[in-house]
């Protein structure tokens, strides 16, 4: 009687465990973020001509995902997994906390140092989402953030990398464009306080301009400046971000390289990353942007999910792994020397002290620029 009743509770256990892993969005990470490195550039940056390509920052992978939400819809256009019925219905709470990367907003990571924003943005009707499998919020919301952000930090400037970029004819990669200059006339229509839209803060053009050579005070003018790189040339507002830049089989890259490692352990990631800069010193990237994106992958499809499963969510495993890389000093600064964008989920964090030291550590490169 003891023994099926034992029998019976380790059952009971064992499927509360898995509803759990399968239905529960939330993750063990806090919200919480540092506020007192909104001035990390003009701070630390004492060399007014030091190229552009050279200075150091902290980037946020999928940085508009804090919005995804169990009550998100599925990003048809962006396919995957996300789209089945049958995951939805039975293990949504899995796919959420794989998809969502950060968990505050953009006016919060600002403040707390981040001048990088790898962005994901679908076209759905006449508004443009942030998006990473499900629909999150209206990038405007994100994109008055970073404009205010701008009105009052002069000497400050911004790496908007528009990604992926998702419209209803599921051309991602070869839009026109006319998708391109529509979706920047639709962020032009917010202006800050001191009458300025986002757009006003491009200070140089890309058509005349080559990256390789643009020094910080050009890029912040005479206030502050942004940058946008993306998947369409010939705009007086982007630059090109080549499709195919995020692979080591790229024949060209035209303004930024930045590898995806598709790892979730952390010594496959390292190693992965290791080879990554050892690539990057042999040949002469020295002219544009160089991410190291040190960031896991959440799996569904392969074996590689049981470690997803045990690491619970994207922002667990962010936490976990960014408290490796700043525990290493040495390392850290080694890499950020030729990948001076350091992106990563869960950029926030302040586990190990991840977020001050980074911002610490990028602030003493800078100064030595």
């Amino acid at each position: 009687m003891k023994k099926a009743k034992f029998i019976l509770l380790t059952v009971l256990a064992c499927l509360v465990l898995l509803i759990s892993t399968l239905f529960m969005p939330f993750s063990f990470v806090a919200k919480k973020a540092n506020d007192s490195y909104d001035h990390v550039m003009r701070d630390h940056i004492k060399n007014a001509n030091a190229k552009i390509v050279d200075i150091k920052m902290l980037g946020a992978h999928d940085a508009f995902t804090e919005g995804i939400t169990m009550q998100s819809k599925p990003n048809k256009i962006e396919g995957g997994i996300v789209t089945n019925g049958a995951v939805n219905l039975f293990a949504k709470g899995l796919v959420v906390r794989m998809t969502k990367t950060q968990n505050v907003s953009a006016k919060q990571m600002l403040y707390a140092g981040v001048r990088y924003f790898d962005a994901r943005v679908t076209k759905v009707d006449d508004k443009y989402y942030a998006s990473h499998g499900y629909i999150g919020k209206d990038v405007m919301e994100y994109i008055k953030e970073i404009t205010d952000f701008l009105g009052t930090h002069d000497g400050e400037f911004i790496i908007f990398d528009l990604q992926h970029f998702y419209t209803a004819d599921d051309k991602n990669y070869d839009l026109e464009i006319e998708d391109y200059l529509a979706f920047f006339n639709y962020i032009n229509e917010y202006k800050n306080a001191k009458g300025k839209s986002i757009l006003d803060y491009v200070h140089i053009d890309p058509r005349t301009r080559s990256i390789s050579d643009i020094t910080y005070s050009e890029v912040i003018g005479s206030d502050a400046g942004i940058i946008f790189l993306a998947k369409c040339d010939e705009t007086k507002y982007s630059y090109f971000r080549d499709k195919d830049a995020s692979f080591k089989e790229s024949r060209i890259y035209y303004s930024i390289r930045s590898y995806w490692h598709e790892e979730n352990k952390t010594a496959a990631i390292l190693k992965s990353m290791q080879a990554e800069y050892d690539f990057i010193e042999s040949h002469n990237y020295d002219d544009i942007l160089r991410v190291n994106q040190a960031q896991k992958t959440g799996f569904f499809t392969n074996a590689k999910i049981i470690k997803s499963l045990f690491s619970w969510s994207l922002l667990d495993m962010g936490q976990s792994f960014n408290k490796t890389m700043i525990k290493d000093k040495d390392r850290f600064m080694k890499y950020l020397d030729l990948m001076p964008i350091y992106m990563a989920d869960y950029v926030t964090s302040n586990s190990g002290n991840f977020n001050k030291l980074a911002n610490q550590y990028i602030g003493e490169a800078n100064e030595k620029l």
